[in-house]
């Protein structure tokens, strides 16, 4: 099954659970509150802890230790193997294991805060991957006022017992609920700056706390600047040539001659194409800026850059990438041309 959750022994039904919403697979607990850590830990399914044991070879009619690696067991499972899905891993002999609830502690301080609940969590492949994801809730006038019922991006914890993959702490906008709604939140994480990845060597518990305060830490303060500065484009009223300088020309250039694209020399064929594609970009920004989703046709700023951004979200065929298109998104190319149209309009808002 593409949701790979696992049966949670505790509750009988699938290790998974879902605060408000029911998941695409129907499977899990649905909750009507915020579960706690402690609660949340077994609806999961992560309330177990790992171990490392030596691994033995046969050598004749004798047993020997293998020198270089040690087997990843669940310790719920008991002291007993009886079958060979008991261990999870293994793995070398620099392998720290990091158990679930240090990991996933790093979560509670801003549920303490009351900045962030308990969204979903889960546990896959024997226990080899689990999950925590938190819903930021920041009590400010101006983050209700911009934000609305647009997804402020969810934190998510993640922890590996297979020594394939590391544990993870970001932020990302896709609510997780099984393996190819986690697939998708991680992707492209070498390549993003919403991501800290920590390897399972050395101090990897005290990195995790780490991590998580570099990556969770200020974040009532941060949404408070964004949520001004989309105050401040919604307040501003684009004029045409702003667009076209701040929008059209950062988001879709055109190229100024045959040797204008990406440093390439062009063709005179290669340079109409090129042309043509920029063309088809720019008319299809410029419509959004007035018939974009949400959009009452103000010519503000702020639809300005949301035109813009719904462009290049989703339409593959005109804003093409090499590789992961999720990864560029959040972490790539094409989210370097999102940044960059909002800094630009942004400057023109502030200056008037």
């Amino acid at each position: 099954m593409p949701h790979e959750l696992d049966r949670n022994e505790a509750t009988g039904q699938k290790a998974v659970f879902s605060v408000g919403e029911t998941p695409w697979h129907r499977e899990g607990k649905v909750l009507t509150a915020a579960p706690t850590m402690e609660e949340a830990l077994v609806l999961s399914g992560a309330d177990f802890d790992v171990e490392m044991r030596e691994v033995h070879v046969e050598s004749g009619s004798a047993m020997m230790r293998s020198p270089i690696g040690r087997a990843v067991i669940r310790t719920d499972r008991g002291t007993t193997l009886i079958s060979p899905s008991d261990v999870l891993a293994l793995v070398s002999e620099k392998y720290s294991p990091l158990q679930n609830r240090d990991v996933f502690a790093v979560l509670e301080p801003l549920m303490d805060r009351g900045v962030a609940r308990l969204e979903t969590g889960g546990t896959l492949r024997g226990g080899r991957d689990v999950w925590m994801m938190v819903q930021f809730t920041i009590d400010d006038p101006v983050v209700r006022e911009v934000f609305a019922d647009e997804v402020v991006p969810f934190g998510l914890v993640t922890n590996n017992h297979s020594g394939e993959a590391r544990a993870m702490v970001m932020q990302t906008p896709i609510r997780v609920v099984c393996a190819n709604t986690l697939g998708a939140a991680t992707t492209g994480w070498k390549e993003r700056a919403d991501v800290i990845a920590v390897s399972h060597r050395g101090d990897a518990r005290v990195r995790v706390v780490e991590a998580a305060e570099k990556m969770f830490g200020g974040i009532i303060e941060r949404y408070k600047v964004i949520a001004e500065n989309y105050r401040t484009l919604k307040e501003t009223r684009l004029a045409v040539d702003d667009f076209v300088k701040s929008v059209l020309d950062v988001a879709a250039p055109l190229p100024k001659d045959l040797h204008a694209v990406e440093g390439e020399h062009l063709t005179v064929r290669g340079y109409d194409l090129a042309r043509a594609a920029a063309e088809k970009r720019r008319t299809a920004i410029t419509d959004k800026w007035t018939n974009g989703k949400g959009h009452v046709g103000d010519h503000s700023a702020w639809e300005a850059y949301n035109g813009a951004v719904e462009v290049i979200d989703h339409d593959a065929v005109l804003f093409r990438t090499n590789g992961s298109r999720v990864a560029s998104l959040m972490g790539g190319r094409l989210l370097e041309k999102k940044e960059a149209v909002l800094a630009k309009v942004l400057a023109i808002a502030k200056r008037n």
